[in-house]
């Protein structure tokens, strides 16, 4: 069932929809801007669902066919808009063929016609445009919600004629009690699944459920390891090795940040309960051993830079190559 009450955090943003529906002051467009996991697909399709209720309120009431045929996947008023099945961008035919044909014919039965542009930030600029002509002068009834994990790719034409909700992560300590009292989740596997999601529930509901999660683990702290240790062609066997984990790259990634991070603050403080590797105590000693603060800085932001070229479909052997390289060097 899709209520507000299914939803953990972003407090601010469910009271903002609330509000524009009561006050009868709903936008035509929205992005709602996050994290994959940060909860942006779950509270568009409350929003939607708000909308078109026959109740007329600010939450939905579940019960009448507007709310029933939502559940269903049959409202014809609440259309999804996505990348084709093997495309990496929405293209211009997308955008034309179920957005600006589908605009011209009003709601069936509904008070809003919804367009769901899901990764929204993948449109292509001839795409973007396209969507433009249309958003620049929407009719009444049309109302589009972009979620994006990265507002900034959109045009600025575009951003300026929506409003942006910045989905907010949620505490450690909230994500793991809701897996614990919810979801049935272990107290040990629940506090790691935590502390690795930042602030994402639905990451951290994906990496509770994980059996590759601690093989994956272990992977990236021998790796982090061995790399600091070895030569100029060990480096390139294991950027080579790294292949085998392209499909969990984002994972990977993650947890090397997190490596690091954990590294830099065990070494200006010395102190194992700030950790979030705290299980492997000795993988962080031992990399505090080779590297100086300087480099362990340095580090993180090597990965972040890395973790967001492969975002923008970056060669995945290029840039593992280009971030091992770079985290050997003195």
């Amino acid at each position: 069932m899709y209520n507000y009450d299914s939803v953990i955090g972003n407090d601010k943003i469910i009271k903002s929809l609330k509000l524009a529906v009561d006050n009868n002051r709903v936008n035509h467009a929205y992005i709602f801007d996050g994290v994959k996991g940060s909860g942006k697909h779950l509270i568009s399709n409350i929003f939607a669902k708000t909308l078109n209720c026959e109740r007329g309120e600010d939450s939905p009431c579940g019960e009448c066919i507007s709310c029933q045929t939502f559940e269903s996947g049959n409202n014809p008023d609440i259309i999804y808009v996505r990348r084709k099945e093997g495309d990496r961008e929405i293209k211009v035919d997308t955008v034309r063929n179920v957005i600006n044909k589908n605009i011209e014919v009003k709601p069936y039965r509904n008070r809003y016609k919804v367009f769901i542009i899901e990764d929204a930030d993948t449109m292509n600029t001839a795409a973007q445009n396209a969507f433009l002509k249309t958003l620049e002068e929407p009719p009444e009834y049309a109302v589009f919600l972009l979620l994006a994990e990265n507002y900034n790719k959109l045009l600025v034409t575009v951003l300026s004629r929506c409003q942006r909700f910045k989905m907010q992560s949620i505490p450690s300590p909230v994500i793991k009690d809701y897996l614990t009292l919810n979801k049935g989740i272990g107290a040990e596997n629940a506090q790691l699944a935590a502390l690795y999601s930042q602030g994402s529930i639905g990451k951290a509901m994906e990496l509770s459920a994980s059996e590759e999660f601690n093989s994956l683990r272990k992977v990236v702290m021998d790796t982090t390891v061995r790399l600091l240790e070895t030569d100029l062609i060990g480096m390139y066997e294991l950027a080579a090795s790294a292949e085998e984990y392209k499909d969990s790259v984002d994972a990977f990634l993650d947890i090397m940040y997190l490596l690091y991070r954990d590294c830099l603050v065990y070494k200006q403080t010395g102190r194992n309960e700030l950790l979030i590797q705290g299980d492997n105590i000795d993988v962080i000693k031992r990399i505090c051993g080779i590297l100086d603060t300087r480099r362990l800085i340095r580090g993180c932001e090597l990965i972040g830079n890395a973790a967001e070229a492969i975002r923008r479909r970056g060669d995945f052997q290029l840039v593992i190559e280009d971030l091992f390289f770079k985290l050997k060097e003195k």
